[in-house]
């Protein structure tokens, strides 16, 4: 019994690998062709900061500066505008903590968080500016910015005045530099990786995307659009010409994903269980309880286009970039079958709904 479910699985997956082949073959994979300048307006960079003053006590100079965060950028992301007045969806992720992205979990930054952030942030400030040696002083690591925050603060060397989140957005075509501010995020809880942002603006003709209402399904194909991030420390806000970049591909599995058991590690096994998941969510159509569904594409996507627009093929809205898959699989190279993953516009007209924000469904 246990070796012809073993060998459904296998011919399922066999017939998945003949698709990615065709499809790859007649529509070209990843190339630019359906490169669309309307959508492409709408679809913005983010940066996720925090700015502050903060208070140091330097013993060892005898000095006691103020140093005034004015904005230092954490991370870089992409979103994209629902309304004419300014209201974006992005994933939280990219306007939430780092770190409890790095343990694959999502967490709003609460204000401990941007406060701990901004501590940082003065504290490299005060390193390069006034006490290269201050590491040394203090017998901290020079690779841990955490150990020297923790020692001042320790020490009683260290007080805050004031801290904030400082989200900024840079919208095509447009010279104009905006903040925004965030309205209301997904249940963390259970890996809803979306939230709502409105620009501080009073302008209302800004370009917007169309939602759809329809749900995904496997083999449709779909375009994604957001702005690569780079390994560099310097901002990309202040550049001239952004545009984003586009990944073509089509869709693979389905599956139900929450915050604890969120996994990019995608191998043979995991493939297996994420068609097997495909066929039980197909079949009774119900929402995995305490869970959230997440699909899975073989459009190529990288760090900074988590929140970016996963289009359908009339170019209206199916979701939402949570993140790309990076495999080190043989088996997974070759075929391609999951390259990255996001979250259906269902949550995306849930949270609209929520907060009274009226978008274009169709």
């Amino acid at each position: 019994m246990k070796f012809k479910k073993l060998s459904l699985l296998i011919l399922v997956v066999l017939i998945i690998i003949a698709g990615v082949v065709a499809v790859q073959y007649f529509t070209g994979g990843n190339s630019q062709s359906n490169y669309n300048s309307q959508t492409a307006g709408s679809v913005v960079y983010i940066e996720n900061g925090v700015s502050g003053v903060v208070t140091i006590n330097d013993p060892f100079l005898n000095r006691t500066t103020a140093i005034t965060v004015i904005y230092y950028p954490m991370d870089t992301g992409t979103g994209f505008i629902v309304t004419n007045n300014g209201y974006i969806i992005t994933a939280l992720h990219v306007v939430g903590d780092l770190k409890a992205l790095d343990k694959q979990q999502l967490k709003i930054l609460s204000s401990s968080d941007i406060e701990r952030y901004t501590e940082m942030a003065a504290v490299k400030g005060y390193i390069d500016q006034y006490n290269p040696e201050l590491v040394s002083e203090l017998g901290t690591s020079s690779a841990d910015p955490n150990s020297t925050t923790n020692a001042l603060i320790q020490r009683g060397l260290l007080s805050v005045s004031s801290t904030k989140q400082v989200i900024k957005v840079k919208v095509p075509n447009i010279d104009q530099k905006f903040t925004a501010t965030l309205v209301d995020v997904g249940n963390p809880n259970i890996g809803e990786d979306v939230a709502l942002l409105k620009l501080n603006t009073n302008l209302n003709n800004l370009p917007t995307l169309n939602i759809s209402s329809k749900k995904p399904t496997i083999l449709e194909k779909v375009h994604m659009y957001g702005y690569p991030g780079s390994n560099s420390t310097n901002s990309s806000f202040n550049q001239q010409e952004l545009k984003p970049s586009i990944s073509n591909g089509f869709l693979t599995t389905e599956t139900a994903k929450n915050s604890t058991n969120s996994n990019n590690n995608f191998n043979i096994q995991s493939i297996f269980e994420n068609l097997v998941n495909w066929f039980t969510i197909s079949s009774t159509s119900q929402t995995v309880a305490n869970s959230s569904i997440y699909y899975g594409t073989t459009a190529e996507t990288t760090k900074g286009e988590s929140g970016g627009p996963v289009m359908d093929s009339q170019n209206n809205v199916l979701g939402i970039i949570i993140f790309g898959v990076e495999s080190s699989d043989l088996f997974k190279q070759q075929i391609k079958i999951t390259s990255s993953l996001f979250m259906s516009s269902d949550y995306i007209v849930q949270i609209c709904k929520k907060n009274n924000v009226s978008i274009n469904v169709v």
